[in-house]
Parts: C-alpha cells; structure tokens; sequence
C-alpha cells in the first residue's frame, strides 16, 4: 500500500481509547508482512502496544498513537486533502512512519523500530508500559508523532486526569429538609478548582483545566445522592504542585481519584 492507501485503511478501523484491538492486529499483520520482527506489548484488557524492529538494537524509534477520541469518522479524499477520524491524530503519521522506515530500510538503515501505544489520549498506559520495556534501554532516540503543523517541536505539556466525588443524601424534592444535594456539593469544589492559579511556563505558557464530564442524579423530582465529574489537566510543570493546589481547593469536600500520574 502507498501512503494514502496505508493511511485511509487505518482510518477505516474504528480506534477510541480502549478498543485498539483490531487496528493493532492490522498493523501486527502488515509489519510481519514487510519483514518486521513484531511484538504484542500487552497493556491492559486486550490492549497492546505495537513494536516492530529490524535491528536487534534499534537506536532510534519513530512512535506513535493507534487511539483516537470518539466518534468515528469513515475516511475520504479530495484533491488536496485525507479526512477522516485520525487522518491528522494519528493515523496518518502511523502511516508516514512506517513508509519513512521503508525508505530508510532501503537505503541499507535497519537501526531503527516502530512503536504504536494504546490510550494516549486517556491516560496514556501504552507509554508507561513501553517506557518498561526491555527495548527501552537500547533506545537513545525516540521521535514521537503528533500534530505540530509539520513543525519539530522538542517537548509538549502534561497531562493530569482525574474524578471528583460527591456525596449527598436522596430525598424527594418536595422534601428538601430530607436531603443534601450532591451536585450542590460538587459545583461548589468546581468553582473552587476554577478559581485555582495554576503554574505558568515561559515555554509551554498556562496549566489548563478542562471539566470533560459531569454526572448525577437520577430524575429532576430526587435530590441527587451523588455526583462526579472528570477532569483532564494539561500541565506545563511536575503534576505535584498542581495536585496539591486541586487537594487544597477541594479541602476535604469531595473523594478525588486521580486517574493518571
């Protein structure tokens, strides 16, 4: 396959975080298939990350992601352009790392390997695993994928998630003596997180917080028992600092479950 072909296959399999499985076969499959040695990294629950070499010691590894965010998007071409779920994060440098691996390999270069990592866009348990990989210590360049408008970028910010918690009492609303609302309590702790002054980087810029989802409650007539949200951080220094501002600001109100380090 050429490199629109290569690209608008892996678009065709559907890829949200946690349903990696069959674009990581395809690519397991078509790597073999060009003479890769190729290994299935279990992560979690038939989750894998994909890692093929040519060289028992590669010194250079050209990686990416196989996930993508919700919905799925069927691919299609113009003139000018691929669309479609990951035709730019990240399928398409998927398929412009393997083809780039083939050219090198033609020119006599086989000190290099492919890795594609499961979850980067949840909380990223592909890297944590692959970064305990055996291979891992043979590696002294790793090029990473993303979408950095064509441009070499030398770093990129951090990522924190995590749930918060809330507990109430169920009544009926008509009774509202009876009862103590969760979601009160939780749109309470989220101003509080809101109004957080969260580190600034000269190079990476602000700490932004973004509250992905709220649940809770049951049906307008039934104050709410419990509530939660969930958070994404992007970080621009150490996650320590600003976990201890998150715990501050929640100040004992809420159970916080960080769902990444």
């Amino acid at each position: 396959m050429n490199l629109i072909e290569l690209t608008r296959a892996l678009i065709d399999i559907p890829s949200p975080s946690g349903e990696e499985a069959e674009v990581g076969q395809f690519l397991l499959s078509y790597l073999e298939r060009l003479g890769y040695h190729v290994e299935r990294q279990d992560v979690k629950d038939n989750r894998a990350n994909i890692i093929a070499t040519l060289d028992e010691s590669p010194r250079v590894m050209l990686s990416t992601h196989m996930d993508t965010v919700p919905p799925h998007i069927a691919s299609s071409e113009d003139a000018d352009y691929i669309y479609g779920r990951g035709a730019c994060d990240a399928k398409g440098i998927i398929a412009a790392q393997v083809l780039a691996a083939e050219r090198l390999r033609a020119e006599g270069v086989t000190s290099i390997g492919l890795l594609f990592t499961v979850d980067e866009e949840m909380g990223s348990l592909g890297a944590r695993a692959a970064n305990n990989h055996p291979r891992s210590l043979d590696c002294r360049f790793l090029i990473n994928g993303e979408p950095t408008d064509n441009r070499l970028a030398i770093g990129s910010k951090g990522s924190l998630r995590l749930m918060i918690k809330t507990e109430g009492r169920a009544a009926h609303s008509a009774y509202p003596e009876h009862g103590e609302s969760a979601i009160e309590k939780l749109l309470d702790v989220l101003a509080s997180i809101r109004d957080c002054r969260f580190p600034i980087d000269d190079f990476f810029g602000e700490t932004t917080c973004n509250i992905g989802t709220v649940r809770g409650g049951t049906r307008p007539n039934v104050i709410p028992g419990e509530a939660q949200a969930e958070l994404q951080i992007r970080l621009v220094t150490d996650a320590a600092p600003v976990r201890e501002m998150i715990e501050r600001a929640v100040a004992g109100r809420a159970q916080v479950e960080y769902l990444s380090t």
